[in-house]
């Protein structure tokens, strides 16, 4: 051994400290003083043991392994949470997205209370007690239905689906909220096409009334021929 050098055990390279037995107080191994350490470089430096390094390199491989799998697991977890985009759904057609529900439930009317005539001229004034539906200007008498003026359902109208009345008599002359004129009998159920679930109805001295379409059809009447 060179100047300086200290002995080593030959079994695990540690400081050789042997106790009375002769054997190493680190691995408990029988080893001879003086004896050259394997773990030992040319220049008489000490190295850390393969033993050590082997014990060392194995716990790191197991470390780095559970690492891995701990973060492919992880986001495996993620991915399986993370909300995708939503799922298309089959949806209606452009053209029946524009249709106001308005208008589907006047054709709804038209079916229940059809099939209708178009009043003109004097005819309009003989259409009562049929049911009127007021469209655009035009007059059409429902030919199976009326709705009876003697019906307890009938209250007086706070919608403002009439702007004005001008009672005549046996008629009125009435302007819907869009300013379009109609003539209608005295006690002659009609509807205004821009609210069709609303049945009106004009007492005489210019009163409106109003009943629900639905109770309206709970007590409508077939018309006697």
């Amino acid at each position: 051994m060179g100047p300086g050098a200290v002995d080593a055990c030959g079994n695990c390279g540690a400081p050789l400290d042997l106790d009375e037995d002769g054997r190493c107080r680190w691995c408990r191994a029988n080893v001879r003083p003086g004896r050259p350490s394997p773990h030992r470089d040319s220049a008489g430096r000490a190295r850390p043991s393969w033993r050590w390094n082997w014990r060392l390199a194995a716990i790191a491989a197991v470390a780095v392994g559970a690492a891995a799998a701990l973060g492919v697991g992880l986001f495996g977890y993620i991915g399986s949470h993370q909300s995708g985009p939503p799922a298309t759904t089959a949806g209606r057609s452009s053209a029946a997205q524009a249709v106001p529900p308005a208008s589907t439930d006047l054709q709804a009317l038209r079916q229940d209370f059809g099939p209708w005539r178009q009043l003109s001229g004097i005819s309009q004034l003989t259409g009562s007690p049929a049911l009127l539906l007021l469209d655009g200007g035009s007059a059409y008498a429902s030919e199976r239905w009326t709705v009876p003026s003697t019906a307890t359902r009938w209250a007086q109208d706070i919608g403002g689906n009439v702007a004005s009345v001008e009672d005549s008599g046996n008629h009125a002359t009435i302007m819907d909220a869009d300013g379009v004129t109609y003539t209608v009998g005295i006690n002659q159920p009609f509807i205004i096409s821009g609210n069709p679930n609303t049945v009106l109805l004009i007492r005489p001295g210019g009163t409106v009334m109003s009943m629900p379409l639905a109770q309206a059809t709970a007590v409508r009447q077939l018309l006697r021929k």
